[in-house]
């Protein structure tokens, strides 16, 4: 298992977040957050790489995640 970590976050920041996806625990939400904002990254990285457009790059991403 992950080795986990505590952190300090706004609380109407994640007031707001509960509020958008209900039923999902603060480790959820932070997490989902975290692993789209290292996607975002790939996919900026890999745009940058390729010399894509963004709409490619996203028909990249959507078939790799299929």
């Amino acid at each position: 298992m992950a080795t986990t970590v505590h952190v300090e976050i706004d609380r109407e920041l994640l007031s707001r977040l509960r509020v958008r996806h209900p039923g999902k625990t603060d480790r959820e939400l932070i997490e989902r957050l975290a692993t789209i904002e290292h996607g975002m990254a790939a996919l900026r990285a890999s745009q940058r790489r390729n010399a894509l457009s963004e709409d490619e790059a996203m028909e990249q991403a959507v078939r790799a995640s299929a």
